[in-house]
């Protein structure tokens, strides 16, 4: 049976800065925080909690994270998600798989979560979900195996899905809208805020664009 690790890291400097024409530092930090909560809760829900790590410098975090039931690992700094991915890795030797996830996905739900899990089709394989704009990746799972290249830059998408091809690996895309939305922009936070969302970092946007 494949062994699942989540990984999920987490900036700390400069959290959310494209959105200050909109929030203040104060209110940017409080936002990344309660999407963070948010994301470990839904984790909770869909029963993944307990096998996910948290890579982060930030000490809140990764206070936040031992506190809602998750593995945290610390980074002495922001070296980048590649790095932040590898690290979590490390530390869960005995998976056979992984699933990485951003900290900033306000709709996603246990259900899109199962259902990314489905497409696995219980056979080591890659799933990736792409952001809104088919330039990022906000959900990937590949297996353990040597060489996979982690390209958490510009273009992830397409650069995890030509990586996964070259490795003669089965891919499968998942395009759920709810799982492809995230905010790093005032108009991703004016999309939040008419979502009808619940939850801390919903209301904060409905505060900042109201």
């Amino acid at each position: 049976m494949n062994r699942l690790a989540v990984i999920v890291p987490v900036k700390s400097a400069g959290k959310k800065s494209r959105l200050s024409p909109l929030l203040s530092p104060p209110e940017r930090r409080e936002f990344a925080i309660s999407l963070f909560t948010e994301l470990m809760g839904t984790l909770a829900k869909a029963g993944l909690i307990r096998s996910c790590r948290v890579v982060s410098s930030d000490r809140e975090v990764l206070a936040a994270a031992s506190t809602l039931g998750a593995v945290p690992i610390p980074e002495r700094s922001d070296s980048g998600v590649n790095s932040a991915v590898r690290l979590g890795m490390r530390d869960a030797p005995e998976a056979s798989e992984y699933l990485v996830l951003p900290s900033d996905l306000p709709l996603l739900r246990a259900s899109d979560l199962r259902g990314l899990l489905r497409l696995r089709d219980g056979r080591p394989g890659v799933v990736i979900s792409p952001s809104a704009g088919f330039d990022g990746t906000n959900a990937l799972i590949f297996p353990r195996v040597p060489r996979f290249p982690l390209s958490y830059d510009r273009d992830s998408f397409w650069k995890h899905l030509g990586g996964a091809s070259r490795l003669g690996l089965r891919v499968g895309v998942c395009a759920r809208e709810r799982i492809m939305f995230d905010v790093d922009s005032p108009d991703d936070l004016r999309r939040l805020a008419a979502a009808g969302a619940r939850g801390g970092s919903a209301e904060i946007a409905r505060g900042a664009t109201s």
